[in-house]
This record gives structure tokens, sequence and C-alpha cells, in this order.
């Protein structure tokens, strides 16, 4: 039963599509407007219609419609006056970029980059000639390690050497290369 009842419903669809099809169709074919005629050319007179050809033809407001010349496009045209270039970026690259720039000269991520070189003290060195480690002590009584090439200062200082007693930093002060050495703090 489910099966019969499930075809009839695939063909009354299928009609109900065809018959939407056909009047889209027929009204697509009623909106084109006719070809038009060319002034310069005088119609053909017609013979006068018999009265089988009355009731074919159009109405009278269907003919007129049909002479009635298309208008002509209007062509596109842009005026740029009081909007804005769509080709000029949102956002000036220069400004961002030293925007960029100057937010990493204030502030790094780093602890050991938060604060000057001279600010940080030395509590401890280990190791031997080969490889050192020290221990520097910040102004909040954190520590940190230090091995050479660590990154340490406000002015991208660079640690070149461990000495047994003091730890040699080297800082760009503009052109110039500054050596800043800080020595192992003595126990009181």
């Amino acid at each position: 039963m489910k099966r019969k009842n499930k075809k009839q419903w695939i063909v009354w669809f299928g009609l109900w599509l065809f018959l939407a099809t056909v009047f889209c169709a027929c009204g697509e074919q009623e909106k084109k407007p006719a070809a038009p005629q060319s002034p310069a050319k005088p119609q053909a007179v017609q013979p006068a219609p018999s009265a089988q050809t009355k009731a074919v033809q159009a109405p009278p407001v269907a003919d007129a419609l049909a002479q009635a010349a298309p208008k002509p496009e209007i062509a596109y045209s842009y005026r740029p006056q009081g909007k804005p270039d769509p080709f000029k970026p949102f956002v000036d690259a220069q400004i961002v970029a030293a925007s960029k720039v100057k937010a990493t000269r204030q502030q790094s991520i780093f602890p050991l980059q938060k604060a000057g070189v001279e600010n940080f003290k030395v509590v401890g060195i280990m190791g031997d000639a080969n490889r050192r480690v020290a221990v520097v002590e910040d102004a909040a009584n954190k520590f940190y390690p230090l091995f050479i090439g660590t990154r340490m200062g406000l002015h991208n200082g660079k640690v070149t050497d461990i000495l047994a007693d003091r730890v040699i930093v080297d800082e760009l002060d503009g052109k110039k290369t500054r050596r800043i050495v800080l020595t192992l703090r003595k126990n009181q």
C-alpha cells in the first residue's frame, strides 16, 4: 500500500512541476517586448480583420505597448567625490610599523629585558672554565640564570663572558658598544 501511495505522489509532483514550468514559460513569452520597428520604414497596410481574427487578436492596449520604443539604457558612471578611495588601505602601513617599533622598545615580555643591566645583582656563579652559569637577582628578589649569549637589559645587552667573580654584558649605546661588568656580591 505504501509503495503505491509513494508512486502516486511522485506522479502528482511531476505533473505539478511540468505545469508550473509551462505556466512560467508562457508568462515569459507575454512579458517579452515585441521587436522594435524602425520609424523610417512605413508600415504595411493590413486588411480589415474578419470576425474570426478579431477574437484571436490582442487588445488595442497591448498593440500600443508593443509599438512603444524601448527606453535607452543609462550608462553607469562612478563619481568619487565624497567617497573613500576603494584601493587605499584602511590602515597606513608606515604608522603601523612605527607603532610596532615603539611597542618593542617600550616593554619586553622577557623579565631580564624589563630593567636595566645595572639593576641586577650577581648572587652566584657555578661551573668550570668551559661552561659557567651565573645567577642574578632583580629588585623583586626573583632569580634568573644567565648563560653566555643571554639577552638582558633595556638596550638589548648580551652576556659575552662569565668569569669566576664577574659577568660581562655588552650593550648597544647608539652606534657604540658599552661594556658593563657585574661583580659577584660578597657575603656580609
